[in-house]
C-alpha cells in the first residue's frame, strides 16, 4: 500500500503584477564580439528589468528580457524598437525569432 501526499497552498489575497518576458534570437553576419555587445546596452532599463544574452554559436545569440509587468514592457517597447533598429543596421544582424508573453511559472532558490 502507498500513502498519497497532498500538498496545499494557503489562499492569498495579495495580487501581484505578473512579470512579462521577451525572448528573441539573432543571426550575425560576423562572429559575435561579446564585449562590444555588452557595451552597447544602455543604462535606461526600467526598474526590475533584467536582460540576458546567451550564445547559440559564434554567429547566433539569444536574448531573454524580463520586465516587472506587461505595462512596463509596453511603456518601454518604443525604446526597444529604436535600439533594435540601430543594432540591426550597425551590427549586420537580423532577428530570427521573437516570443512575448506573461511569465506564468517562476521557480528559483
Amino acid at each position: 500500500m502507498f500513502q498519497q501526499l497532498v500538498l496545499s497552498r494557503a489562499p492569498t489575497t495579495e495580487i501581484k503584477a505578473m512579470k512579462y518576458a521577451v525572448m528573441t534570437t539573432w543571426k550575425h553576419t560576423n562572429a559575435i564580439d561579446w564585449d562590444d555587445m555588452e557595451a552597447s546596452i544602455g543604462d535606461d532599463l526600467p526598474e526590475g528589468t533584467t536582460i540576458q544574452w546567451f550564445e547559440i554559436d559564434e554567429h547566433n545569440h539569444g536574448s531573454f528580457g524580463t520586465y516587472a509587468s506587461k505595462e512596463v514592457y509596453e511603456d518601454f517597447k518604443a525604446t526597444i524598437a529604436a535600439y533594435r533598429k540601430e543594432q540591426i543596421g550597425s551590427r549586420q544582424i537580423e532577428m530570427t525569432m521573437e516570443a512575448v508573453g506573461p511569465i506564468r511559472v517562476d521557480v528559483g532558490n
